[in-house]
């Protein structure tokens, strides 16, 4: 009975046998395929390699420099244009208005051997002033009897009217002008309120 136990002590299966482990098997299996791997890349061409990225990023940054460079350049030059473009954006009106200076001149020189030469060099400039403005697209508002517009339209007085319906204007105490599609100065005027019976 002894001798069966022994005999089946001494006995080890084969899973447990003296040899390596699998797992020191596998490693050394994968240590064998990383050195052939970094065998497979010899010294001169890693630093060939190193030398190329070094390359390239010295590139990279002389191109974002350049870049950089640009848009400074873009961004003081459209700053100046603009200063420029403020500075000199009523130069071509102003110009044109010399000759109504002219001709201002011209009619106090009249006034002192004539009134009436006064009053038609005042009528001439008058004229020749709103159709200058006019042609930079000025036009005066359009207000009496029209319905009150408080986008247009300033009322300073209102009156009791038979004669109108309520909220119309019914006299124009100073002319508004509009700029293209803005107010430039909104009409003062008089507008008509229901009358109020005694």
């Amino acid at each position: 009975m002894n001798e069966h136990n022994n005999s089946y002590t001494d006995e080890a299966p084969e899973h447990m046998s003296m040899g390596e482990p699998d797992s020191d098997r596998k490693s050394g299996s994968e240590t064998d395929e990383y050195a052939e791997a970094g065998e497979a890349m010899e010294p001169e061409q890693l630093q060939d390699k190193i030398s190329e990225l070094e390359q390239e990023k010295d590139e990279l940054n002389k191109r974002l420099l350049r870049l950089q460079a640009d848009f400074d350049n873009y961004r003081k030059r459209s700053r100046a244009e603009k200063d420029e473009m403020v500075e000199y954006a009523t130069f071509d009106l102003v110009r044109r208005l010399l000759p109504v200076i002219d001709n201002l001149d011209r009619a106090c020189v009249a006034a002192e051997g004539s009134p009436e030469g006064l009053i038609d060099g005042v009528s001439m400039i008058t004229r020749q002033l709103k159709e200058l403005l006019e042609k930079e697209g000025m036009e005066c508002i359009d207000c009496k009897g029209k319905p009150f517009d408080p986008q247009r339209h300033e009322a300073v007085l209102r009156e009791e009217s038979g004669e109108h319906s309520p909220n119309t204007v019914v006299d124009e105490l100073q002319k508004g002008y509009m700029m293209k599609t803005r107010v430039l100065r909104p009409s003062m005027v008089k507008v008509a309120v229901e009358q109020v019976d005694a």
